[in-house]
């Protein structure tokens, strides 16, 4: 009689119910993609995954789980677009301006990525996410530095967010523009009151 190797057996076992979550993950993404989050449910993940309700449920305790594992991963996405590169501009207009190029970017070349942020806006730009962060963390320097007429850093965010959530939203619904990135940086820059927009563009 063969041996039966335990461990391997676990680590087959560990590999299949990763691979279910991924599909389970996939599935929700798609599906939010194309409507918003109060508006998936169970069987509709499911019957999209091809897994049982049960698989469902031993991945995840409810949609909101689901929901927020999709978030994470979209800021997370969001993360490996802008690290390390970011981090290498040691100026705050410029690390915001090669921020919101760099993702408004991605979101013209992958619609479903873009329809994706459009639909999570509240889950990748919420209080203490990382891309809310380090955005009014350049901002709050730059006020510091006077380059900036808006003073209220939190404001400022706003205006930054706004606008490039609107962009995303118009580049899913028509065609872009060859140079949308470039003209949507100057318009925030210049609502911003940014001084120097013309070093930052460079």
């Amino acid at each position: 009689m063969a041996k039966i190797d335990l461990a391997r057996r676990a680590e087959i076992g560990r590999e299949k119910r990763a691979r279910t979550r991924a599909q389970i993950l996939e599935a929700g993404t798609m599906l939010l993609a194309e409507r918003p989050p109060e508006a998936l449910t169970v069987d509709a993940v499911v019957e999209s995954a091809g897994v049982a309700k049960g698989t469902f449920y031993y991945h995840f305790l409810s949609v909101e789980e689901l929901v927020a594992a999709v978030g994470a991963q979209l800021v997370e996405s969001f993360d490996d677009l802008l690290a390390p590169s970011r981090l290498d501009r040691s100026d705050p207009i410029e690390r915001l301006s090669f921020a919101f190029t760099k993702l408004l970017e991605k979101a013209i070349e992958d619609p479903l990525w873009a329809r994706l942020v459009v639909r999570g806006a509240q889950i990748v730009t919420a209080p203490g996410r990382g891309i809310r962060a380090n955005l009014r963390a350049d901002l709050t320097e730059a006020i510091t530095q006077g380059r900036l007429a808006v003073q209220d850093a939190e404001l400022a965010t706003d205006i930054v967010i706004g606008i490039w959530l609107q962009v995303v939203h118009g580049s899913v619904e028509r065609r872009a523009a060859p140079d949308l990135a470039r003209q949507a940086l100057e318009a925030v820059l210049r609502a911003l009151g940014a001084a120097g927009v013309g070093e930052a563009m460079t």
